[in-house]
Parts: structure tokens; C-alpha cells; sequence
């Protein structure tokens, strides 16, 4: 099928059925922006997958724009609760598609202003409006974090790129009552939080999980890489000040995992919004590993996250006598975007002794994934995997 038309009548569908696409304005948004006209380089068909589409890499093939994948940014638009009329400031331009997204919800009356510190994807993302026909944007060059004085105060401000931090400039752009939706850095992971803007003061109002590539420029937070094995290689991104031997951690990845079959079948974003969530919070030992570019060659990173052949992802825990990974053991047939999880550990032989498997485990599994929702088993199960040290808590799980 390559009628674009009923390829986003497709799009809007699997959105609503995802719980992404609430109400009718962000449906009809979607169903009204032509997708493929803001990602040339992709094929129609490709355009309008549920599935970020990468724009531009540097020439170590890190990714630093992209088309988001269209149920983050549906439910990031809900989040912002975009009124006509409202004026608008997204930080981090991309594509424009987002942009243009948000043109068709304010309407005629309501202008946007999309800002990014790279001139080429300024240049494109003005092409692609323009393309695409759409009116009421205004794409600047700028450095996100200072905002854009010019347009301000904003009944709106959205991110689409992660930070670190609150900038002060944003609250100063707000207009009294608007609402700020960004991508904000948490341990390990991020959450797309919802601020209004209350008696002079940001509160919160929805968090929901969110991966989004970091703010460039001023504000820009250095992460900690590790690699692993010879470059081109995979990558662990730890956390604070956790250390990770990286040829160690190489080494144990050679080896044959030893895997757990779990009985948990979860959508991707409740995998995420859960399971990597709640690990990430509370296992300071929590990391993710990746691999890109040429580092997918490697096959050391079992693919976890679907990354449209261009990343494979995964979680894990990571410490000095073992890893142990969330893998994927299959996908669910008729239920779009779940799959079956398992667990792999690797480890040094004769590190540390077997043990037969034990519920409790299986349990906090399933109870930090959101499946187990019986309140006395959750948090029984949370402060078993909480308490008894982490990689060892799965391991003892494994055969």
C-alpha cells in the first residue's frame, strides 16, 4: 500500500488503539500532516511506521536528529494540551513534522516557533514546511536552553530533545497558566513530564517514559561512555559514579548466556514505562547497552528495543562479577508491539555458585513490569529485588 492517505488512516488508527491518540484533535493531526513529505530519504511506506527515523549522524554515526517515533510525540502532544489560538515554542526543530503537527492544532490564529541550534536542520526543517505546505511556523537558529525572546510570553513550550534541567529562560517564556512539556534526565532514563505554570511556580501534572536524543549546545551534559571490546564497539552508558570494566564486560558478553524464559508478555512501552523504569530508579547498577553504526556488527547487543535496524538496545544490570540482560524471546503474535521476555546472564565460570529457581523472583519480574498488580505482592517483590543485591536477585532465578 503507498496511498499516503490511507497509509496515515493506518498510522492514526494503531495510535488510538495504543492509548497514544486520546482525543480527536491530535487523531485528526496526525491524519492531516503528510509524514513522508518531512522524511524524503525513507520510503512512504517506512514514513509512516510507528518508529523514529534517523536524519542526521556525526561521523562517529551518533545519531543527533531524527523524525520521533509518532506514539511518543502523539502522547507528548496530548501532554501539551494544545488549544487554537495558543502560541508555541518547540525546542528542537528536526524534521518540522512536529512543528507542523502543532500548526494544525493551534490553527491559523496560533503561531509556532521551532528552534535549533544547527543551521542545516533549520534549512531542512524550513524545507519540509514549505514542501508540505504548512503556514504559521516561524524554524530559528538558536541555542535552545536561552529559549526564543522573540514570540514569547508561550502558552506552550515543548521539548524534543532530552535535558538535564529546568531551563530558567523557559519559565520566563511561559506565559502565566501555559505548560512546559519536556523530556527530563532521571537516572539511566527520561520522562516526558507535563509543568504548569501555578502562583509563579512550575507542578507537575503527568510524567509518562520517554528516550529522546540530549540538548546540544551551552547546556549540554556530557555522558559517560564505556566501550566495549575494540572500536567500532557496542556501548554501556553507567550511571553517577558506577564503574564498569568495559574489556571485562567484553569478555563476558563472548560467553554463552545462560537465559531465563519469563511468563511476561509486555507492550513495548510498558516494558519501558515499568520494567526499565523501575530498574533504572532503583539498581544503581542499571545501565543501557547499545550498539550503532558498525558497532551492530559485533551482534553483542541483543536487541531488546526495536531501533529500525540502525541501533540495537537493551537493559541491564552490571556488576563486577556478572551482567545480566533483558532479552527478547519472542514477539506476541496478534498483539502489535509486545513480546516475551527473558533474561541472559553472563558471567565468569565459577564466579559465583547455581541455585535452583525460585518464584519470588518471577515474581518481582512480572511485579516491576506493572503485569502483577496485587499491592502486597509488588512491593513485597520490589524489596526482594531491591534487597538482596541486584545481579545476584535475577541470578537466582537461573538455572
Amino acid at each position: 500500500m503507498t496511498d499516503p492517505t490511507a497509509l496515515r488512516a493506518a498510522l492514526v488508527e494503531m495510535l488510538r488503539q495504543k492509548g497514544a491518540a486520546r482525543t480527536p484533535a491530535i487523531a485528526d493531526a496526525f491524519a492531516g500532516v503528510p509524514r513522508h513529505l518531512f522524511v524524503p530519504d525513507v520510503s512512504i511506506e517506512e514514513a509512516y511506521q510507528d518508529r523514529v527515523i534517523a536524519t542526521k549522524r556525526l561521523d562517529s554515526g551518533e545519531v543527533v536528529s531524527s523524525s520521533s517515533q509518532p506514539e511518543i510525540m502523539a502522547i507528548m502532544l496530548e501532554q501539551l494540551d494544545v488549544r487554537p489560538g495558543h502560541r508555541v515554542l518547540e525546542i528542537g526543530a528536526g524534521t518540522g513534522y512536529n512543528a507542523a503537527l502543532l500548526a494544525h492544532l493551534v490553527g491559523p490564529a496560533g503561531p509556532v516557533v521551532a528552534a535549533d541550534i544547527d543551521e542545516a536542520i533549520v534549512a531542512g526543517a524550513r524545507a519540509h514546511l514549505a514542501a508540505a505546505g504548512v503556514g504559521g511556523v516561524r524554524v530559528v537558529c538558536a541555542d535552545g536552553w536561552a529559549g526564543v525572546p522573540d514570540g514569547a510570553p508561550y502558552d506552550r513550550i515543548v521539548l524534543t530533545v532530552g535535558a538535564h534541567d529546568i531551563a530558567p529562560a523557559w519559565r520566563a517564556r511561559l506565559a502565566p497558566g501555559g505548560r512546559l512539556v519536556l523530556p527530563l534526565a532521571l537516572p539511566a532514563v527520561q520522562a516526558a513530564i507535563a509543568f504548569d505554570e501555578r502562583e509563579g511556580g512550575l507542578e507537575s501534572v503527568s510524567v509518562r517514559g520517554c528516550l529522546f536524543m540530549r540538548l546540544r549546545g551551552s547546556s549540554a551534559m556530557a555522558r559517560r561512555r564505556v566501550a566495549v571490546g575494540p572500536e567500532p564497539a557496542p556501548a554501556v552508558w553507567p550511571r553517577g559514579d558506577h564503574t564498569i570494566d568495559g574489556a571485562a564486560t567484553h569478555a563476558r558478553l563472548l560467553t554463552p548466556p545462560k537465559e531465563l524464559a519469563t511468563d511476561l508478555g509486555v507492550r513495548n512501552w510498558d516494558l519501558y514505562d515499568r520494567l526499565v523504569f523501575w530498574l533504572a530508579l532503583h539498581a544503581p547498577s542499571s545501565a543501557w547497552l547499545t550498539a550503532e553504526g558498525p558497532a551492530l556488527s559485533t551482534k553483542l547487543v541483543p536487541a531488546l528495543f526495536d531501533g529500525g535496524g540502525e541501533q540495537a538496545a537493551t537493559f541491564g544490570l552490571f556488576e563486577r562479577e556478572s551482567v545480566a540482560l533483558l532479552v527478547r524471546r519472542a514477539t506476541i503474535p496478534g498483539e502489535r508491539g509486545s513480546r516475551r521476555l527473558g533474561l541472559g546472564r553472563r558471567r565468569p565460570t565459577g564466579s559465583l555458585g547455581a541455585a535452583r529457581p525460585r518464584a519470588p523472583d518471577r515474581a518481582a519480574v512480572r511485579a516491576a513490569s506493572g503485569r502483577d498488580r496485587a499491592p502486597a505482592r509488588l512491593h513485597a517483590a520490589r524489596a526482594r529485588l531491591a534487597g538482596c543485591g541486584t545481579v545476584r536477585a535475577l541470578e537466582r532465578s537461573l538455572p
